[in-house]
């Protein structure tokens, strides 16, 4: 069973559409790279898909029921979309700023459960950033920071996971880090991961599937069979 389902969909600004319809799945285990120039439509396709702007045409399903039937706080549950860099708060420590991806697992009056702060620290022990907790967000570096913002998504507990960029300020090392832990991290728990991305290199090593978009189309072919297929043609 698909955890995304498009259908006929189109997306976009004030009835400008990025494309012609597409049809997509994201399904259990799916780790996705989402390529394509500057201006493409990217970033729009993924705020499309997890109801931050209004689809144009078509329809889209979360666990096969349609997106505008969720309430913010049960989509919350399904849909992490972290997009690096954004919202960057100067009296949050990264312990704080993590904890606020529990707050649809919350009660009426917020209350932080064991359970909660256990998960939270894990998040933050899978990327190294335990010795960071109690540093404010502003101290980091853009590397730093960006790790934070994954520990966020993995505190969240969602079988989708959208992210905007993630390596955009990651150097080498810690890049192949994040692609190979991605890519464990989706297949141990059947998740569904789509990252936006310009490291083709990474894309093709590590992903199962890349998405591209280019000359008003969304096609989508194994990563070992994108380049033969001419979808990373764009990048030429």
């Amino acid at each position: 069973m698909s955890l995304l389902k498009c259908r006929d969909l189109t997306f976009g600004y004030k009835r400008n559409a990025f494309t012609a319809p597409f049809d997509f799945d994201l399904c259990p285990g799916d780790f996705i790279a989402l390529m394509g120039e500057n201006g493409s439509g990217k970033t729009s396709l993924l705020k499309t898909l997890c109801g931050q702007i209004p689809l144009i045409t078509g329809s889209i399903e979360i666990a096969s029921k349609p997106l505008p039937s969720w309430n913010l706080k049960e989509l919350a549950k399904e849909i992490s979309y972290i997009s690096i860099g954004k919202g960057i708060q100067s009296n949050v420590t990264v312990f704080e700023f993590v904890c606020l991806a529990r707050i649809p697992y919350s009660n009426l009056l917020g209350t932080r459960t064991a359970k909660d702060i256990a998960i939270v620290n894990a998040a933050l022990d899978s990327l190294n950033l335990l010795g960071f907790k109690d540093r404010f967000l502003n101290q980091l570096s853009d590397g730093e920071r960006s790790r934070v913002y994954l520990a966020f998504a993995l505190a969240q507990e969602t079988k989708i996971i959208f992210l905007d960029e993630p390596n955009a300020f990651l150097d080498i090392p810690w890049s192949r880090r994040l692609f190979l832990a991605l890519k464990e991290l989706g297949m141990k728990n059947n998740l569904g991961i789509v990252v936006s991305t310009h490291s083709m290199e990474y894309a093709v090593e590590y992903c199962d599937k890349i998405m591209v978009i280019s000359n008003k189309a969304v096609k989508t072919a194994a990563a070992k069979e994108a380049k033969g297929l001419g979808l990373l043609d764009w990048a030429l």
